[in-house]
């Protein structure tokens, strides 16, 4: 440690090396596998709500894309907005 080229790279090791170690609880790895098991879980109820909700999305997506390619020019044409861009009336 002594011929490192930073000066203050001393000081910093002097510092980690007071640094004192502790030994962690016993009853650590209980605690933290009960924690893990009892996790939060999502009710069943939402799951299916969730599921139900998607369907419906995936269903009007579907439908409202083969509604559009059953359309015909004409109702695209009115939707369109013809603009005059004559400046001058002669």
């Amino acid at each position: 440690m002594n011929s490192s080229s930073n000066p203050d790279m001393k000081h910093v090791f002097e510092h980690l090396a007071s640094i004192k170690t502790t030994e962690p609880n016993a009853n650590l790895y209980v605690k933290t596998i009960s924690k893990l098991q009892s996790r939060n879980v999502v009710p069943m109820f939402w799951v299916r709500v969730a599921a139900c909700l998607f369907v419906a999305f995936i269903t009007t997506e579907f439908y409202f894309s083969v509604s559009k390619v059953n359309s015909t020019q004409k109702d695209n044409s009115i939707i369109i907005c013809k603009t005059n861009n004559i400046l001058y009336n002669e």
